[in-house]
């Protein structure tokens, strides 16, 4: 291989731990559809959905076999630089979404060098409502109706999302009594934020954007912003997921606009597809990784209509009605707290390695609290308007007011040593403080150093700061409570299966440990206790209760790992998980 080709095209893959070199990936077998997926789906070719200027817009539609009812459809966009191919080339994925139980389109757009923007997102939003005009005809449920799209495709997906009710992108393709927004959108490899500072020096010089946009971003401000989902976002926009691959350009996993739309309550996350490069979609490996990524979120977004598949067993206390996730796509979520804010029940909770805190309501939904949190996972009333926290980056506990503004901090040592990562706390109807230090993060954040020998559970005094290792022999506490009585401490160990209870003396020490019940599997994570003493574990798999004697009631099973249960007294129960925050009513 002649060395300038080497040097263009030689890239290394990370895959399983191993480097793999350009020869491996150009060995793994290309995306093929098996002759037993045609058979589950029945294809319509060709048909016109609209005007693109003066000719017609065609798509294809797939649809499951021998399928009954309306069924969520998905409109695929191919990909291109904008500039190149057609409805052929993201049939792949259109037909794999069909055979999962979608209605399924993939559809024409005008490309570059033919029309400038706005002309493709005009063509894309055609198409959604061409899907509404002739919902009953293809047994179409009009109101749920979504959108994937792949490198140019995956940008018009991610624009679909964004751009409800812009009238200058909607166009006058077809269909104008019925609606184009969707109901969640899925970019592959696709662009969201054209005003960054990185896509402005790419469009100085690169063809493709200049020719689909009409110029540079310094020369057609306005048209980059009309092309920006991000841009366009707002709290009514629907779930929107990025898929990447891991050797893909960061800017394609949508950093910024995923994180405004953490703090605007909107459904959102990432999957980067390790090991693979840009055109992903080509390899069957990672063709299979993207359709069941999809299936997985459209299920939730589209069949579902946004109601999480949360599974009640046993004789736990039920919910009335369902229970509602009022946010999602964190990187971590701890630490939720029921307070009481103007008379309403209002949630305090975490998405801390977001660096975020939200409060939520039934009347004013969800809404940022703090922005810049220093990873806090635990608000716990301090009796006097504020909060005792845990803050993870400082490593401290401190107060903080009822702006969310740290006012002092409370312990960041023992023995002169700086604590390992403060994670739960509780406040004793004493006063005192008690909270778990383990040493969590310190392998994923190489430039800080763990000072403590053990991993402790501490009893604060907040008013003298008198602080005291009360359990020392736990490997590594994490979730903790204190019953009613104020006399049993009860704690998680993330190495055991085993919750522990050990009993609290009147001078603040604690007794022996023992077990109090033991769950299938270890990693136990948050402890709280209900009004009528039963004692809920964020277990490892699901959400544990167990009666005052230990004796396992049943469980709730949450989509990821539960961390943390919150109780408020109307009746209001929160659960946080690893990825989002759940709340229901009994």
């Amino acid at each position: 291989m002649p060395l300038l080709r080497t040097a263009l095209f030689l890239f290394l893959i990370v895959s399983n731990g191993l480097l793999v070199a350009q020869e491996e990936w150009e060995s793994l077998p290309p995306t093929k559809l098996g002759a037993e997926l045609d058979e589950q789906v029945e294809s319509h070719l060709d048909l016109t959905f609209g005007k693109g200027g003066d000719r017609d817009l065609l798509l294809h539609l797939y649809r499951p076999r021998n399928a009954e009812g309306s069924l969520p459809a998905i409109v695929c966009i191919h990909g291109g630089g904008w500039g190149k191919g057609d409805r052929r080339h993201h049939a792949n994925i259109a037909k794999a979404m069909a055979a999962r139980g979608y209605v399924t389109v993939t559809i024409d757009y005008r490309l570059s060098g033919e029309a400038i923007f706005p002309a493709h997102i005009h063509d894309c939003k055609t198409a959604v409502r061409w899907l509404r005009a002739n919902a009953e005809k293809w047994g179409v449920d009009p109101d749920w109706i979504g959108a994937t799209g792949a490198s140019a495709g995956g940008h018009l997906a991610a624009l679909l999302g964004s751009s409800g009710g812009v009238a200058e992108l909607e166009g006058d393709g077809g269909h104008a009594e019925f609606s184009s927004v969707i109901q969640a959108s899925v970019p592959v490899g696709g662009q969201s934020d054209f005003l960054s500072e990185r896509n402005r020096q790419i469009s100085a010089d690169r063809e493709i954007w200049q020719a689909f946009l009409g110029g540079s971003q310094d020369e057609v401000p306005e048209t980059y912003r009309l092309a920006s989902p991000r841009a366009h976002l707002d709290a009514g926009d629907p779930p929107i997921f990025f898929m990447a691959g891991e050797f893909d350009d960061p800017s394609t996993c949508g950093r910024e606009l995923r994180r405004d739309a953490l703090k605007l309550g909107i459904p959102t996350g990432l999957n980067v597809v390790a090991g693979a490069p840009h055109p992903l979609l080509n390899k069957q490996k990672f063709f299979d990784i993207v359709v069941d990524q999809l299936d997985e979120f459209f299920t939730l977004h589209l069949k579902n209509e946004g109601v999480p598949e949360i599974k009640a067993s046993g004789d736990v206390p039920k919910i009335n009605g369902k229970w509602s996730q009022i946010g999602g796509g964190y990187g971590g979520s701890e630490g939720p707290q029921w307070i009481i804010e103007n008379g309403e029940p209002t949630l305090i909770y975490a998405a801390h390695h977001d660096h975020l805190v939200f409060r939520w309501s039934p009347q004013k939904g969800l809404r940022v609290w703090r922005d810049d949190s220093p990873e806090a996972t635990s608000f716990r009333p301090d009796g006097k308007g504020g909060y005792y926290v845990v803050e993870q980056t400082t490593r401290q506990v401190t107060r903080w007011n009822e702006k969310g503004e740290r006012t002092e901090v409370l312990a960041d040592r023992f023995e002169g040593k700086r604590l390992n990562r403060p994670n739960d706390l509780r406040v004793h109807s004493d006063g005192s403080l008690w909270f778990t230090d383990p040493d969590f993060l310190f392998r994923l954040r190489p430039d800080e150093f763990k000072e403590l020998e053990g991993q402790y559970i501490f009893r604060l005094d907040p008013e003298s700061l008198e602080i005291r290792a009360v359990v020392k022999d736990a490997n590594k506490p994490n979730g903790i409570a204190i019953n009613q009585d104020g006399d049993s401490l009860f704690f998680t160990d993330s190495t055991s299966k085993n919750i522990y209870r050990a009993a609290i003396y009147e001078d603040g020490s604690v007794g022996r440990r023992e077990i109090f019940a033991t769950s299938q599997f270890g990693g136990l994570d948050g402890l709280t206790f209900d009004s009528e003493g039963r004692l809920w574990n964020a277990a490892k798999t699901d959400v544990k209760v167990y009666q005052p004697n230990g004796s396992l009631l049943g469980s709730y099973t949450f989509p990821s790992k539960p961390t943390a249960i919150a109780f408020h007294p109307d009746g209001w129960v929160c659960v946080t998980t690893r990825d989002a925050a759940y709340v229901g009513q009994f």
